[in-house]
C-alpha cells in the first residue's frame, strides 16, 4: 500500500517536477518516486550477508577512495593459485588443506568483486562516468 508523506519543496523544485511530469505525461508522485529510486544507494541487504561487513565501509568513503576501490584487481599470483586449484579439483577431489586454500581464495576474490562493484555503483550515483579501463571521471 502506498505511503503518504509531506515534503517541503522550493517553488523552483516543485515547478521543475511539475514540468517534468507534464512533458512525460506522468503524475508528479511518479516522477518523485523514480528520482528517489535512482538516487538512493543500493541497500547492503542486496549484498550477501557474509560480505556485508567488507562492503559497509564503502558507504563512508570519499570519491577518491571509492575510485581506488573501483580499480582494484585480484592479485595475479593469488588468481594463478585459484585457477590451478580449480583445475585440479575438476580432475579429482582436493586434499582438505588445498580445499581450504581454495575456499579462502574464492572468498578473497568475492570480496574484491563485491567491493569493486559496490564502489562503482556509488560513484555512478555521485555523477561519475565509469568506462572500463579508464579511471572514473565526472560525467557530462
Amino acid at each position: 500500500m502506498p505511503q503518504i508523506i509531506t515534503v517541503e519543496l522550493s517553488d523552483e523544485m516543485y515547478n521543475y517536477l511539475e514540468r517534468t511530469a507534464q512533458l512525460t505525461h506522468q503524475p508528479v508522485n511518479t516522477i518523485i518516486e523514480q528520482s528517489l529510486a535512482h538516487s538512493l544507494s543500493p541497500l547492503l541487504e542486496d549484498i550477501p550477508l557474509e560480505y556485508q561487513v567488507e562492503v559497509f565501509p564503502l558507504l563512508q568513503m570519499n570519491d577518491e577512495a571509492l575510485s581506488a576501490e573501483a580499480g582494484q584487481t585480484f592479485p595475479p599470483d593469488r588468481w594463478g593459485m585459484y585457477e590451478a586449484l580449480l583445475a585440479r579439483k575438476q580432475n579429482a577431489a582436493l586434499p582438505p588443506n588445498e580445499q581450504a586454500q581454495l575456499d579462502v581464495l574464492r572468498r578473497e576474490a568475492d570480496v574484491v568483486t563485491f567491493r569493486k562493484a559496490y564502489a562503482a555503483v556509488l560513484l555512478q550515483q555521485r555523477g561519475y562516468r565509469l568506462v572500463p579501463g579508464d579511471p572514473p571521471g565526472k560525467g557530462a
